[in-house]
């Protein structure tokens, strides 16, 4: 640990040590003093690191946002930007519209915008928040020490753009997050019907038309090699099987011709209104499908 330097004391500047002012020598290190210390500058130049620090933290979010727009998306909107500026006359330009000639009639420029700034709000708003405390830090130092700190236009200009940014993409996220959990939930439902209609092409047709019935169970289906198909839905909640309809019975064989399949939703629970029932590989709305499975009719017994 270094010693901390006294009032007749100063550092030694090859080890870092306390020793006498009046001594020209080191005793720890044995550096020798050869010329009185340099006399500080006359101009000391004000510390701007902080003021654009912070001007640099919101121009990155702007030119982030302002490049994705611009050039993501295939460059879509880059190109009808083009489009505008150099007209329909250059080679160029015509090369755009022969390659999508509808640029000219693109007008979902707010969409895109707003779609991005969710999108990028992740980044966008940590960024802002730290520029808002570089700047008022800035500020700070610059009302205590003026001489020694400059750039107060640059810090306050600073501060109100980076909390422009943060209200804009604050409010963006904010009005965005009922949409986005809606979008989940119907990708998961998307999700959860593709699974059905994985089960019903791969697995109980294939036993439809090698056993001319549906079966009376879903573990049936190991007859005819279909145990990867699936059993559950998106929510990892088993299905619920149900054949229905007799369509021929011989003694004790029932032949059966229609089903139903039913995930319980992301609730976990059946007869509720985010029930999703699959009838003959068709699904249907559950609405119409009143306690789906309470009301779901038994195989008919065959009479004697």
């Amino acid at each position: 640990m270094k010693d901390k330097p006294r009032n007749n004391s100063t550092i030694c500047f090859c080890c870092g040590h306390s020793r006498e002012i009046s001594s020209n020598e080191c005793p720890f290190c044995g550096a020798r003093q050869v010329g009185p210390p340099l006399a500080p500058p006359d101009v000391l130049m004000p510390k701007l690191s902080l003021p654009f620090g912070a001007l640099a933290c919101a121009l990155a979010v702007i030119l982030a946002f302002l490049a994705v727009w611009i050039f993501g998306n295939d460059m879509k909107v880059g190109r009808v930007f083009m489009v505008w500026a150099l007209g329909d006359g250059t080679k160029f330009t015509q090369s755009l519209l022969y390659a999508d000639p509808k640029l000219p009639y693109y007008r979902i420029f707010n969409y895109d915008a707003y779609r991005l700034a969710f999108i990028l709000s992740l980044g966008a708003i940590p960024l802002s928040i730290l520029g808002m405390w570089l700047a008022r830090r800035a500020v700070r130092l610059i009302k205590f020490d003026s001489a020694g700190f400059g750039g107060m236009k640059t810090a306050r200009f600073s501060f109100a753009l980076s909390a422009c940014l943060l209200a804009v993409f604050g409010a963006v996220t904010i009005t965005s997050i009922p949409g986005a959990i809606e979008r989940g939930r119907a990708k998961r439902i998307a999700a959860t019907r593709a699974l059905m209609y994985e089960l019903h092409a791969r697995a109980l047709q294939k036993y439809y038309r090698e056993y001319g019935t549906y079966p009376q169970e879903l573990a049936d289906l190991s007859r005819v090699n279909a145990e990867s198909s699936p059993q559950s839905d998106y929510w990892e909640h088993a299905f619920v099987y149900q054949p229905v309809g007799v369509i021929a019975s011989k003694g004790s064989a029932i032949s059966l011709g229609n089903y139903k399949l039913v995930s319980a939703g992301a609730d976990g629970q059946f007869g509720t209104k985010d029930d999703i029932v699959m009838s003959d590989g068709v699904i249907v709305d559950s609405q119409t499908e009143t306690d789906a499975l309470e009301e779901l009719p038994a195989p008919e017994k065959p009479r004697p």
